[in-house]
């Protein structure tokens, strides 16, 4: 019996991910105990802040995709559900077929136009984030 040797068992982690994991124990130990300098308990307060408005856009981003995967389904579903055009004549149902297909297309938009809109308020968060820690670094030294 030969063994499967893995490489890497886990994918290393990103910079956002650890800063955030970072973020997280620093808040959960400033809670635990409460500072005696006011400004680390503010710049912890501010960091506790910063993680809650990321959780609350990963919930707003992950509701908006499902609602726009559920119309997409829902539109494909009903483009399916148009039989073929016949050669003959004309298949009066085609004018429905495009204007469902139409609004496929804009419900693609729309998700590129979220997940753009998503991806710099993350980045905007990240940024806030990776101050903060800073901060707390330095006043913490």
């Amino acid at each position: 019996m030969r063994k499967i040797r893995i490489i890497s068992p886990k994918p290393r982690k990103t910079f956002s991910e650890r800063l955030e994991r970072h973020a997280r124990a620093l808040v959960t130990h400033g809670q635990l105990r409460e500072s005696s300098d006011p400004i680390v308990s503010l710049v912890e307060r501010d960091m506790a802040l910063t993680l809650d408005h990321l959780d609350r856009l990963r919930g707003v981003h992950r509701r908006i995709n499902k609602s726009l995967v559920r119309h997409e389904c829902d539109l494909g579903t009903a483009i399916l559900q148009r039989e073929p055009r016949p050669p003959v004549y004309v298949d009066p149902r085609l004018p429905e077929r495009d204007k469902l297909r139409d609004r496929l297309r804009k419900l693609d938009e729309e998700r590129r136009r979220w997940s753009v809109q998503y991806a710099k308020d993350l980045q905007s968060l990240m940024d806030r984030l990776l101050s903060l820690s800073s901060k707390h670094r330095e006043l913490k030294q």
